[in-house]
């Protein structure tokens, strides 16, 4: 498995103790499913308009293969 920190367009801020709902960190076989995670959940809440789930980056963080290619090494 990898970790993943996905960015979104919107919601990458907050305003007093409201969650920061644009950056999420996933942990998923693939980009694709990490950021399918992230839009799910926020869709089924009803967090967010559609241009605020749009995706902006996806970053690979760690993964748990004993010779992880982004050098960080991720113990689950």
């Amino acid at each position: 498995m990898k970790l993943y920190k996905v960015t979104l367009c919107g919601m990458t801020y907050s305003i007093g103790s409201e969650p920061i709902y644009g950056i999420a960190y996933v942990v998923a076989p693939d980009e694709t499913t990490a950021y399918q995670k992230v839009n799910k959940r926020l869709m089924e809440r009803d967090i967010g308009f559609p241009s605020d789930r749009v995706l902006k980056t996806i970053e690979l963080v760690a993964e748990s293969d004993d010779y992880a290619g982004c050098k960080i090494r991720l113990y689950e």
